[in-house]
């Protein structure tokens, strides 16, 4: 009995919505594979220990919910899900 290649593979299922409907999307610096999901359109890499932020911050400007934009050593910067027609960033500051 022979076994197809695509049998051989993981299933890779997005993090966000479950569905396996992902395909490759490039790789990182650090050389892992990253994928997107064609449902939600989610950019992820496998097996991530990343946190998910529940608790996203609300624009000053127009109330709407803000995504996560850039993690750096000691800051989270979000911005807000009406990009480009609201241009408001939020910084905040990890506490140590």
């Amino acid at each position: 009995m022979e076994t197809s290649a695509l049998a051989l593979e993981k299933m890779i299922v997005c993090p966000n919505c479950g569905s396996d409907a992902v395909y490759k999307y490039g790789k990182t610096p650090g050389g892992k594979q990253k994928y997107q999901c064609i449902v939600c359109d989610r950019q992820f890499v496998e097996n991530t220990n990343r946190k998910k932020i529940d608790d996203r911050p609300a624009c000053p400007e127009c109330g709407e919910p803000m995504h996560l934009y850039m993690r750096q050593k000691g800051a989270t910067r979000f911005r807000c899900s009406k990009y480009p027609e609201c241009r408001t960033f939020v910084k905040i500051d990890k506490e140590v």
